[in-house]
């Protein structure tokens, strides 16, 4: 039976989730729970396939959100998927890793 690894949210990914959060939900009512949603549904794909996506910088891999202008960014090691960030796809690219 395969192990379930521990899903860690950096400081930086839990700032980056509420900023975001705050930003929806004050533009429309429940949006900012449907983000949310879309980064629970994110996160249990690379719960089922930690390795199955992109590698965009030595040991980080990245996904998309559903809907929204977001990329989760994360590193899996034996035991933990750690979150990095969540990052914005209109900001400049070399901050994902900063």
């Amino acid at each position: 039976m395969k192990k379930e690894h521990k899903v860690i949210f950096s400081t930086r990914a839990r700032q980056d989730i509420l900023t975001a959060y705050e930003f929806y939900e004050a533009s429309q009512r429940d949006l900012g729970d449907y983000f949310n949603l879309q980064l629970r549904v994110c996160v249990a794909s690379i719960l089922k396939v930690p390795e199955g996506f992109k590698v965009v910088h030595k040991d980080f891999r990245q996904i998309k959100l559903k809907k929204f202008p977001y990329v989760i960014i994360y590193s899996v090691n034996i035991e933990e998927i750690v979150i990095l960030k969540v990052f914005h796809t209109s900001l400049n690219p070399k901050k994902k890793f900063k």
